[in-house]
């Protein structure tokens, strides 16, 4: 049986759905007790595949979505699709709109969005299709699925807002637009009835690469980037935006190009402060990096900064200084603040940060998480503030 067959069966019937739901999450309790593939065939022998793939894409956006357990999805929507708590932030920006998806995959930013505004998915793969629909059901989503390109939709756009997350290579090397599959300037010149568009692209394109105007929004989930969302400015007037969650800090301003040196020797204050990434990223460090601060360490990843007061709404995170050390002969010293785990804040190749994180913690017995940055070549032993 072809995928789509078995899907469509699913979204026409009920009492199948419902069978098949409950077989997929039996599945995913048996991958997760540690049993093998071949075993649990024999358990579960009818559309083996396709129940194997959706239990393992269920374990995957655990994390992802309150409903995971009642999720239909293949590999690439399970490492791509937008996450619950994206989702339903911007489905917030943009509620009471009319909003038309070119490319909607496995439906769940339409899902989000569909609580707000009229929305209108167009996927032209009719696996990921089938597999929107399923999703919808958990969810009560009223959300209108097509299974069409985009350039062949006759759908009426007028009046809607383009939103688009497009596939994009995986682990391409530089983040092109014409990569972007389907291609939103295309989208846009051919459908000029659009009112505006957001668009979701790598969050690590340089800001040369993007042809199109409009507000930058950077976006990052407990410290990690996950997404850049690109809004017309006939929906935004702002340059740039780092949105912080789950705190639902957002700050934005003109963007700038942030100029520190690091100069070693220099003594450091009783904190360390590093920026979240998403304002890094929206070129904002200006607007949250105090002028007494002294840097203290910058790469590509992290810029961090030191001073002497504690900043209770720091967008985000901080840390304690313990102590010092001008070498990596720092056993003693944690030993000294109960130190169990160590966490290297600066540049090291990864079978360096393995060897020394390991041959550190074998050497210690204690409760804490401790955290070492560097300083040229002094070492900044320190805690972070919850």
């Amino acid at each position: 049986m072809r995928l789509y067959n078995f899907l469509a069966k699913l979204v026409n019937s009920e009492s199948y759905y419902k069978l098949i739901d409950s077989e997929i999450n039996e599945i995913v309790k048996l991958i997760r007790a540690g049993y093998q593939p071949e075993y649990i065939k024999k358990i579960h022998k009818n559309n083996f595949n396709f129940l194997f793939e959706f239990a393992k894409s269920r374990i995957k956006i655990a994390g992802k979505f309150s409903l995971h357990d009642h999720l239909f999805m293949d590999y690439y929507s399970s490492m791509y699709s937008t996450p619950e708590i994206v989702g339903k932030y911007r489905a917030k920006k943009l509620a009471g709109n009319k909003i038309v998806d070119a490319g909607s995959g496995a439906g769940m930013q339409d899902i989000m969005f569909s609580e707000f505004s009229d929305v209108t998915g167009v996927e032209i793969d009719s696996n990921r299709y089938a597999m929107a629909n399923l999703n919808k059901i958990p969810y009560s989503s009223n959300v209108d699925f097509i299974n069409s390109d985009i350039f062949s939709f006759n759908g009426d756009f007028s009046g809607n807002i383009l939103f688009s997350d497009p596939l994009r290579p995986v682990n391409s090397g530089e983040k092109l637009f014409s990569q972007l599959v389907p291609d939103p300037v295309e989208i846009i010149h051919k459908k000029p009835e659009l009112s505006g568009y957001a668009i979701d692209l790598p969050p690590h394109m340089e800001w040369d690469n993007i042809p199109l105007k409009g507000e930058k929004e950077y976006i990052s989930i407990k410290g990690a980037l996950n997404r850049l969302t690109l809004y017309s400015p006939s929906i935004s007037e702002k340059i740039s935006t780092a949105v912080i969650l789950p705190e639902n800090t957002v700050i934005t301003g003109k963007p700038c190009t942030f100029k520190a040196n690091i100069e070693y020797g220099r003594s450091t204050g009783q904190y360390l402060y590093v920026p979240d990434i998403s304002i890094t990223y929206a070129k904002l460090l200006n607007m949250v990096v105090k002028p007494e601060w002294v840097p203290v360490y910058i790469d590509e990843r992290r810029q961090i900064f030191s001073g002497n007061s504690y900043e209770s709404a720091f967008p985000g995170k901080q840390y304690s200084v313990i102590s010092y050390s001008d070498n990596m002969n720092i056993v003693p010293l944690l030993r000294n603040v109960d130190a169990g785990k160590v966490f290297f804040r600066f540049k090291m190749k990864p079978e360096e940060t393995y060897h020394y994180k390991n041959s550190i913690e074998k050497e210690l017995a204690g409760s804490k998480n401790v955290y070492i940055f560097r300083n040229n070549d002094r070492y900044i032993i320190a805690e972070e503030i919850n």
